[in-house]
């Protein structure tokens, strides 16, 4: 129980460096602070190039991402994304709406073995990697507030998981 607790806690920390790339493909780009702009899909190349999260078109200007330290993605690859939700109430602290972390095939079967839910659902596994998914249990944000209800909204419906993540 206290791994999962672990796990789960450091996929789902905020990061504290923001991604700055240009988005590969488009014109659009992540601003200085990594918060995406412009009304369209936005998509971010991982740093080791292994895959491409696509953010939907409604979350502009509402998400940061960000990159997750090595102590916080644990034993997952390099290039971990985690999407923040920006609160419209500046006196709250940003949220995290969802972690997208690669396993190496044999880490994730290490991690599913420790007991305990994983730190998320397997969207796929392709060239012995796992990629994996992971999204709050709950919604932070008081019920019925403005920031409560844009969560909810960003929430990622089951059949669309998988076209967050795009493999070469």
């Amino acid at each position: 129980m206290i791994m999962w607790l672990r796990r789960s806690f450091v996929l789902l920390a905020l990061a504290t460096a923001a991604c700055k790339d240009k988005v590969p493909g488009g014109d659009a780009t992540l601003d200085d602070t990594g918060t995406v702009g412009k009304n369209s899909a936005v998509e971010v190349m991982a740093s080791d190039k292994s895959y491409t999260l696509v953010l939907p078109a409604g979350w502009d200007g509402l998400v940061r991402t960000d990159t997750l330290s090595a102590a916080e993605r644990g034993t997952a690859r390099p290039g971990a994304f985690n999407v923040v939700y920006l609160p419209s109430d500046t006196s709250i602290i940003p949220q995290t709406l969802l972690v997208v972390a690669v396993y190496d095939s044999a880490a994730w079967v290490a991690v599913k073995a420790d007991g305990g839910p994983p730190p998320g659902d397997s969207l796929m596994a392709k060239n012995g990697r796992v990629y994996v998914l992971g999204m709050p249990q709950s919604n932070p944000f008081t019920p019925g507030s403005v920031d409560a209800l844009k969560f909810d909204s960003l929430a990622i419906k089951p059949a669309d998981k998988a076209m967050l993540i795009r493999v070469p």
